[in-house]
């Protein structure tokens, strides 16, 4: 199958002078969390939802898209296979890229036109939620948007569950909310004004801008069942619980990483992604550990595949602080790990260190249960 045949042919674009909340507005109803920006009918830049929340713009009517456009990592054609696109998409990192000839936008191709693909796999049907979800980091209700947002920002979450006082899933708090939020401050305000409304609004409770219709699915629906749901309510994530309780989540840049990584073999024992600007060396240093961590995670259990992804988060100054999600899937299911740090290699080996950890957890747990059953066993027997 050919990305011509599934991508979409009608534009969401933007050009450089439309203000961000021409973008913002764009995202609610067409719900796109890319969209090119194009100056006399050629493609010159691409402005993304995730970079807006890194920035923590406040007035998105007086900021233009030139001023937060990003270069295009990458463009497709349409006679790229779907597999090839999905490769591409997921070494991107973003959930939409541009489809081309020369330089006239002829579709985007999203991470949604991949899953509906990879809903109809065997692999998609057979494999649970639970294992692919990550453990879910909740907030509650009362939690004010200024810490959620700090937690968003810090921590790389595009989402967060909101639970009630019994621990319950009472809702969902994603980056398009923190956006709606701070996107129509007053007019005509002052920049003292501005300021204590900013002061405001974070200080509100998550409850006064969280859905509270969140969606959600059992451990042990199906892959296929997931995307389904996600596609039907155009939702970028899904909460996953027991009993109402949040136990993890899964996006849909999770479930690209399952699809991509699964494809036809190709010879991709890990992908680490995330380190296209970082210099060589420390590159270098990143691989050799993350080798070293699969050498010792194979002697535990035996690893199919392995994705590493890097994010670089700017907090003003000279540094920028990293966050690392890490996925191994092994023939006993998948195992997750976040962590962040000042230096991608901190990061990824305090990620490592945690599959380690959790591995050698899970064995030992295996080997008590064994010992438990057997004496028992033995005691029934005499």
């Amino acid at each position: 199958m050919l990305v011509s045949e599934i991508m979409s042919k009608e534009l969401s674009e933007v050009s450089p002078s439309d203000p961000v909340s021409c973008f913002i507005s764009m995202m609610e109803k067409d719900n796109v969390h890319e969209a090119p920006v194009i100056e006399k009918g050629k493609l010159v830049g691409l402005v993304r939802f995730d970079s807006l929340l890194k920035r923590g713009i406040t007035d998105p009517t007086k900021q233009r898209i030139a001023n937060v456009m990003e270069q295009i990592p990458a463009t497709l054609i349409p006679e790229n296979t779907v597999e090839e696109a999905a490769d591409v998409l997921w070494k991107s990192g973003l959930r939409a890229l541009p489809v081309c000839e020369g330089k006239k936008v002829v579709g985007m191709l999203s991470v949604w036109d991949i899953l509906e693909t990879a809903e109809r796999t065997k692999a998609f049907r057979q494999t649970k939620a639970g294992n692919v979800m990550s453990v879910a980091e909740v907030i509650s209700k009362e939690t004010d948007i200024g810490t959620a947002r700090v937690i968003m920002r810090e921590r790389g979450f595009s989402r967060l569950p909101v639970v009630d006082t019994d621990g319950k899933l009472a809702g969902i708090i994603d980056a398009n909310d923190m956006l709606h939020a701070f996107r129509n401050p007053r007019e005509k305000m002052t920049w003292y004004g501005m300021a204590a409304e900013m002061e405001r609004i974070t200080s509100l409770p998550v409850s006064n801008i969280m859905d509270d219709r969140p969606l959600s699915a059992n451990p042990n629906d199906s892959l296929s069942d997931i995307v389904h749901e996600l596609v039907e309510q155009k939702h970028a994530g899904i909460t996953i619980t027991e009993n109402n309780v949040p136990v993890g989540v899964i996006t849909v840049k999770d479930l690209l990483d399952v699809y991509a990584s699964g494809m036809a073999q190709k010879g991709v024992y890990y992908q680490a992604t995330g380190l296209e600007k970082v210099d060589e060396m420390v590159v270098e240093t990143v691989h050799r550990m993350i080798g070293d961590t699969i050498q010792k995670v194979s002697t535990i259990v035996p690893v199919q595949f392995a994705v590493i992804h890097f994010k670089e988060h700017e907090f003003g100054g000279l540094r920028a602080k990293w966050s690392v999600r890490a996925r191994f899937r092994t023939n006993r299911g998948t195992i997750m790990s976040r962590s962040w740090a000042w230096d991608p290699r901190d990061a990824a080996g305090k990620a490592l260190d945690n599959i380690e950890r959790e591995l050698i957890k899970k064995r030992e747990t295996a080997r008590d249960r064994f010992r438990r059953n057997a004496r028992q066993l033995k005691e029934a027997m005499r």
